[in-house]
């Protein structure tokens, strides 16, 4: 794959971004990757140091044919709530510049990342194709809104520096007519990114599969 890499600078994100080589013949699907506090920074090569999906790709841990890949980094000493707005501006030019499907970009990140797909999910309900939180937490109430795309969390059973949000997350959205189904993993703890390279949840498929309606 091709990969992109820009600092930051001014008021724009840095990113790294992955493209299969040569020609597409059509609009291809994307994945958004937010990581957690251990990347945050001004450098985006920082994610290849850490467990994300930046690194996975790189160290050949997962794959991804016909399908791009975005990952901005996050400032130092903010979050993922804080940058929303330059978060979404970075997706809007990277689709319209990379021949990105509009209607196939999913959302998902770790810990930090978790927290922040679940802030942009309900910030812009109509943006993504689904949503994939990774041991994050969120203010359930604020779930109702997430009825415009599947969402799959993904927790460990032991991870109590998060707390549990999530399954009240999960009860709100599909009350409110969504479609929600939350992973509760037997025995983990806070470390779970590795669910992105598990052949038994097949994750990046099910996401690289959804497109919005």
């Amino acid at each position: 794959m091709k990969k992109q890499e820009l600092p930051a600078g001014g008021n724009r994100l840095g990113y790294l971004f992955y493209e299969p080589g040569g020609q597409a013949q059509e609009p291809l699907p994307m994945i958004v990757y937010l990581h957690g506090t251990d990347g945050c920074g001004a450098d985006p090569t920082r994610l290849l140091e850490i467990e994300s999906l930046p690194q996975y790709l790189e160290s050949g841990r997962i794959a991804l044919k016909n399908a791009a890949l975005l990952a901005p980094q996050c400032p130092a000493g903010s979050n993922w709530a804080e940058q929303a707005a330059r978060v979404m501006e970075l997706v809007k030019a990277i689709t319209a510049a990379e021949g990105i499907d509009p209607a196939r970009i999913a959302l998902t990140g770790a810990s930090l990342g978790g927290m922040g797909t679940f802030s942009l999910g309900i910030a812009y309900p109509s943006a993504f194709s689904c949503l994939v939180p990774v041991c994050g937490a969120v203010d359930p109430e604020r779930c109702a809104a997430l009825t415009g795309q599947p969402v799959r969390i993904f927790h460990g059973e032991n991870d109590t520096g998060m707390g549990f949000s999530v399954l009240e997350a999960d009860r709100v959205i599909n009350e409110a007519g969504g479609d929600s189904r939350v992973f509760l993993l037997p025995g983990e703890g806070h470390e779970i990114r590795w669910v992105y390279a598990a052949p038994e949840f097949g994750l990046l498929d099910w996401m690289l599969a959804q497109t919005r309606a």
